[in-house]
């Protein structure tokens, strides 16, 4: 691998291969990568900010399973970590400190990038910036299916709201600043006018980077494609039956079926005779119980699980023969331990083409490694609310692991009319004269899983979007309700 020793001034950057020293054009600390990358296409390239021992660089070549991944270890970006929360509502921002986590911020002490990757870039211009131009890099294209890592800490040094202005105004939409300057304004009293208004001639960089081409080079490794399958149904028996039948067409066949069927009347008796009529290629293990919700369904139908694999399916949703083989492909070119499908609705496009880190799980669309389930399950307190698949994915994201989106496999979503998990459920807050904004299964999610900083962000928005859903367009008067809304979702989270 190659090692560029950066410095404060880019003319005395250092490059070495093999302990052997590299010239280096004059330019940017970001160009000097770039420039190294060009004459050694096919090289990993370190970047640090001192001398290293060899096992730092292991240790990070270890972690580097694909060449499409950009990995840094180090003190997170100050000029990054004092605002950006307010405007960036994904889970890539609430790191967890000293642990390997899916995000694009990047240290700029320690961190590696294949050279395959800057060969396809053609339209990043440096700042002159390395930090910023680095953490500029990773945000624009890990929406384009670059895989970024870091494993952060999260030190204190100098901050500038100049940055943070012109940082959102490449990557955002421009009215994200101005929303950015009301946040600092209403909840921390700052007035940073002079960073605003050089803001407001940056423009939004929507560069594209072609990474298609080097996911595919990966080779495919060998790998364990034993699966169980669990589905949580209610009152939906012929699309569960056609559900089964397609597992059963599949060239990888899964080892067993785990099907936990619910209905709240306890006279009740099961509506899915024909699993027994039939002759399935697999087994199946059918629950039949009278708690409903998926959460509960769920974590009952993983501890029946063997598998070293774990598809999460709904039950009403159709594939063809291929699915199983195309997801076990997918897995081995990605490396990752969790891969969601795309999940369309009959009409629907994906447009996207290359793998990328997913802000989200679906939790009917989705194969999961055993070693995840161990350490995650669907939280109770969400039952027959919201949230609860994205908050398995954070679980997914805070143990060490990472949701990968595979858009080139897709299955249809049926979303059939009867049965499932609609019907409305009561709860205690429903008999208040003010209904919580948002509900508190949201609220409890976002309290558990966001920063203080994102959940501002989120109040200012959702201000905004439930401006007249009280019955007033007086501002003052809009104000006022919202905020008793949003006090009764905070009382009810903590009671969830």
């Amino acid at each position: 691998m190659i090692i560029l020793k950066s410095h404060i001034n880019p003319d005395f950057d250092k490059a070495y291969l093999n302990n052997n020293e590299l010239k280096l054009d004059a330019g940017t600390t970001f160009d000097h990568l770039k420039e190294l990358a060009r004459k050694f296409p096919q090289q990993w390239i370190g970047w640090t900010s001192i001398e290293r021992p060899v096992s730092d660089w292991n240790d990070l070549l270890n972690k580097a399973t694909v060449p499409y991944m950009v990995l840094s270890k180090g003190s997170a970006p100050d000029f990054l970590r004092d605002s950006i929360d307010y405007v960036d509502d994904t889970p890539f921002i609430n790191f967890k400190e000293d642990q390997w986590y899916p995000t694009w911020m990047m240290s700029d002490n320690i961190g590696l990038i294949h050279s395959s990757v800057l060969q396809q870039e053609t339209e990043f211009k440096s700042t002159g910036n390395w930090i910023y131009d680095l953490n500029l890099f990773t945000k624009i294209y890990q929406s384009q299916g670059l895989f970024c890592y870091s494993q952060l800490s999260r030190e204190r040094t100098q901050i500038s709201n100049s940055e943070v202005f012109s940082f959102i105004a490449q990557t955002k939409k421009k009215s994200w600043i101005f929303f950015l300057l009301l946040c600092q304004i209403c909840y921390e009293k700052k007035f940073p006018i002079l960073a605003f208004a050089k803001a407001l001639f940056k423009r939004q960089l929507n560069y594209t980077l072609r990474l298609e081409p080097i996911q595919y080079s990966v080779p495919e490794s060998d790998m364990e494609k034993r699966y169980d399958v669990i589905i949580p149904t209610m009152g939906r028996a012929s699309y569960l039956k056609d559900v089964l039948l397609d597992l059963d067409q599949q060239t990888i066949k899964p080892q067993q079926v785990i099907i936990i069927e619910q209905n709240g009347d306890h006279s009740s008796s099961s509506d899915l005779g024909f699993l027994n009529n039939e002759n399935w290629s697999f087994k199946i293990i059918h629950k039949f119980i009278h708690q409903t919700g998926a959460c509960n369904a769920r974590n009952i139908a993983i501890a029946h699980t063997r598998s070293p694999w774990v598809l999460l399916f709904d039950d009403d949703n159709r594939f063809d023969k291929n699915l199983i083989e195309r997801i076990f492909n997918s897995l081995s070119i990605t490396k990752t331990a969790v891969l969601n499908m795309a999940y369309l609705q009959k009409g629907e496009i994906e447009s996207q083409k290359t793998f990328k880190q997913w802000p989200f799980l679906g939790s009917g669309c989705s194969i999961v490694h055993r070693d995840v389930l161990e350490q995650c399950n669907f939280d109770m307190a969400l039952e027959h609310g919201y949230g609860e698949d994205v908050d398995f994915g954070m679980q997914i994201r805070n143990a060490g692991y990472d949701v990968i989106y595979a858009p080139q496999i897709q299955i249809l979503h049926l979303k059939a009319p009867i049965g499932g998990f609609r019907q409305s459920h009561v709860f205690p807050w429903n008999n208040e004269d003010v209904q919580p904004k948002p509900s508190p299964q949201i609220m409890y999610y976002r309290k558990k899983n966001y920063t203080h900083k994102q959940l501002l962000g989120y109040k200012m928005v959702q201000f905004f979007k439930t401006y007249g859903a009280f019955g007033t367009k007086i501002p003052w008067k809009h104000y006022a309700k919202y905020k008793q809304a949003w006090n009764l979702s905070e009382k009810w989270a903590k009671q969830l």
